[in-house]
């Protein structure tokens, strides 16, 4: 499928226009703060910017994006973000143990240096190629394999089915891909296995609902689950040389 033609300048103008008056406004509004009123005087705002611009029917571009109508905006609001990208949520895979060993053991090796479960911090990395975030995660997440060599194991688990029923893994197909993107995934990359083995007993019960998603093991116990994008980064800084503070102490 050919992608689409990029935007022209007042199709920008739409959008931009529809994030400043229908989404912006009423991302914490969900659940009991939601008022309809406020959402509905929103909405002719933003029609009379749309004709201002030159849109007379702005769902027809906006379908592009999954906005195939106001109704749908407005129930999209009210029901608000998944539970794992609200503040103060908490993964409930905290402080439980994982067996990095035995969970990689089930996968299937497919590039980068083999992990062979020594060291003390792992970094789990769930991913897919055709999410263009992970995609554009695998270079950071590479130079953090390189910048941290000996002190973590960074390990990429691939599942291209991880939303939805498991199928099993195409190892050729990932290997096309990493091909063309051989630079970006330097680090260790495994495939999930046909039963999605690794997916549904760390990725699911962690709870996050997105990729990339990043899993920081301690000696086997779960102490991050969430974005690398977020606060993952301190928090690794913080554990490594809380690690090696520890490490002077008992010599």
């Amino acid at each position: 499928m050919a992608p689409n033609p990029p935007l022209t300048d007042k199709e920008t103008q739409l959008i931009e226009a529809y994030q400043r008056i229908l989404n912006d406004p009423f991302e914490d509004k969900y659940e009991d703060r939601w008022q309809d009123e406020p959402f509905d005087r929103a909405v002719e705002e933003f029609k009379a910017r749309a004709l201002e611009i030159g849109f007379a029917e702005p769902l027809d571009l906006l379908k592009q994006f999954r906005v195939d109508s106001y109704e749908t905006v407005r129930q999209q609001h009210k029901q608000g973000p998944a539970l794992c990208f609200r503040p103060g949520w908490k993964s409930d895979l905290l402080g439980q143990l994982v067996d990095p060993l035995a969970l990689i053991a089930k996968c299937h090796y497919v590039s980068g240096p083999k992990f062979t479960g020594k060291g003390r911090v792992i970094v789990l990395d769930f991913w897919a190629s055709w999410c263009d975030p992970c995609v554009q995660a695998g270079p950071g997440m590479s130079d953090l394999a390189d910048e941290f060599e000996g002190r973590i194991s960074v390990v990429g688990i691939n599942n291209e089915s991880i939303f939805g029923d498991t199928k099993p893994g195409d190892v050729d197909q990932l290997n096309e891909f990493l091909d063309d993107n051989r630079e970006g995934f330097r680090y260790t990359i495994y495939i999930d296995n046909d039963e999605g083995h690794a997916k549904e007993t760390v990725y699911n019960p962690g709870g996050y609902r997105g990729i990339p998603c990043v899993i920081l093991l301690v000696d086997g116990i779960v102490t991050y689950v969430g974005s690398p994008q977020e606060n993952f980064r301190p928090i690794l800084e913080q554990t490594l040389a809380f690690l090696e503070a520890e490490a002077l102490r008992e010599e």
